[in-house]
């Protein structure tokens, strides 16, 4: 139940941090977008809109409210909810496992805060990471105990340019 509390408390703290740093435009006629018929934790759910060869990144906010984003990862897809707020890629353990980032149990300690306290969290290095046709290399990451789903932040987000927020869809720009 503790995992769990710290896990939300995670997700809690980063969505946020997601606001203020976002910038924020509302079309005065827009509507709310209707809810995705695909979870966005399915395998089928749509990839994002690209706009040019390594340009933008645009992608729909999910029936609970949150961005994910399917990433090429040395090869293999992985799905991230981003999160602006967190300070380095977070990646659950069947995604490290996946990855063949295989943390030595000693290397796990205290390192994230949140809303519910310290988190412990092993680092850990990605040697390639594909967005929009950007290619990103050395890429710092954690990897989390029982963390739900895979977290998205500024070692990557702050290499790609700029966040953009306007209604139901956030741009990633470089």
């Amino acid at each position: 139940m503790t995992r769990f509390i710290v896990i939300a408390g995670l997700i809690v703290f980063g969505s946020a941090l997601l606001a203020p740093r976002l910038s924020v435009e509302q079309a005065a006629d827009a509507r709310p977008a209707k809810p995705a018929h695909v979870s966005p934790w399915s395998k089928d759910a749509p990839p994002p809109r690209q706009g040019g060869p390594a340009e933008m990144v645009e992608i729909a906010r999910d029936a609970q409210g949150q961005f994910h984003l399917n990433v090429d990862v040395g090869g293999e897809p992985v799905r991230f909810l981003v999160d602006t707020g967190a300070d380095v890629v977070a990646l659950t353990e069947d995604d490290a496992e996946r990855l063949g980032l295989r943390p030595d149990p000693s290397e796990y300690r205290p390192m994230l805060q949140t809303a519910a306290g310290t988190g412990m969290a092993a680092p850990v290095e990605i040697d390639r990471l594909t967005i929009g046709g950007h290619d990103l290399t050395g890429v710092t990451a954690v990897v989390v105990p029982d963390l739900p789903v895979s977290l998205l932040g500024q070692s990557v987000l702050r290499r790609l340019g700029s966040v953009t927020l306007k209604g139901d869809r956030l741009t990633i720009s470089g």
